[in-house]
């Protein structure tokens, strides 16, 4: 399938499809602060033919990080693309230390020596000798330290083992000091119909980066197939009591959530889209740098989240029209 429109990753001059997708989920359980950070338990066959299946689709971008399963889907990820190195745009990013045998988070750093060493695991367990786009994981970091990361960031792109680096953060001040005085090339950050940090969007817009929108589809809760009975197990991260966690509580998903996808629900679905391919649809209208990123874990939400390519962005009128909806539901 030819991709109707295509993305930048910021300056950096990089191509991406429109949409990418995001490799957490396959890497399998692991932990952080005691609590599963995972998305339950994964088959790597069927991993392997979700990545194939994308690519099949036109789809070039995929976003990992080491810490996703300890290592464990920046390896599925080298294995499925080696033969397709230089048709495929790798992102994975860096700052959480960890313990790949016991699959735990076990702290943060961004020292400059650890990420030069963080990025040479990474490079092998991609197998590849260039990383395209390297980002810092860690949300936030004091604002002294973020000259060193640039400074570290920078050697390796001079050096060729990385094309271009970002961060995932929503820390807007953070963004902003980054962007200001480095080549940034992207920030990623959580973006969805139901909420983002605006200042993100704006710095991105300002600076000529790609915003690479993570939760793109509410960790789910877009794709319409939960209700408020709907109850998740202590081994996917959606069913445990994470300070971050939004979306969720108590394992179920958050019934203000659930009433605002139902008051959107067909202009989402609007000229045949499912609700992920419209949830996916509102992103590109809401702006040209963005990069949705939704998870996976099997070819069938691949081809769903693909598709939605086909379709392209919402209309001005049925932007205004959702905003409407939500904003008469928030009053």
């Amino acid at each position: 399938m030819d991709s109707i429109f295509n993305r930048k990753l910021g300056k950096s001059g990089i191509i991406t499809s429109p949409l990418g997708f995001g490799c957490w989920a396959i890497g399998g359980p692991f932990r952080m602060d005691g609590l599963q950070d995972g998305w339950g338990e994964v088959d790597d066959k069927i991993s392997k033919n979700a990545i194939l299946e994308a690519i099949q689709y036109g789809v070039t971008f995929f976003d990992t990080a080491d810490a996703y399963g300890t290592g464990h889907s920046e390896e599925v990820l080298g294995d499925t693309v080696k033969e397709f190195r230089n048709k495929v745009v790798i992102a994975t990013k860096f700052g959480f230390t960890y313990n790949s045998q016991t699959r735990e988070l076990t702290g943060t750093d961004a020292s400059p020596d650890y990420i030069r060493r963080a990025c040479e695991a990474s490079l092998r367990r991609l197998k590849t000798d260039y990383i395209d786009l390297y980002q810092l994981h860690v949300g936030s970091i004091p604002h002294e330290q973020i000259d060193s990361v640039i400074e570290a960031l920078s050697k390796l792109q001079f050096e060729g083992l990385i094309r271009a680096y970002g961060w995932s953060t929503g820390d807007v001040e953070c963004a902003r000091i980054f962007a200001e005085n480095s080549n940034c090339a992207a920030i990623q950050h959580a973006m969805n119909v139901f909420g983002y940090e605006k200042g993100i969007l704006e710095l991105c817009e300002k600076h000529q980066m790609a915003s690479i929108n993570n939760a793109p589809l509410a960790m789910g809760l877009l794709s319409g197939k939960f209700n408020a009975d709907t109850t998740f197990s202590s081994q996917d991260v959606r069913g445990n009591a994470h300070a971050w966690l939004k979306y969720f509580e108590g394992g179920k998903p958050r019934q203000e959530f659930l009433d605002k996808l139902d008051a959107i629900r067909e202009l989402l679905r609007s000229e045949g889209r499912t609700l992920v391919q419209g949830a996916l649809a509102w992103l590109w209208a809401k702006s040209e740098n963005n990069i949705p990123i939704p998870g996976f874990k099997n070819p069938e939400q691949v081809r769903e989240n693909a598709k939605a390519i086909e379709f392209g962005p919402l209309t001005p009128k049925q932007m205004d029209e959702i905003d409407g909806l939500l904003n008469s539901i928030e009053q």
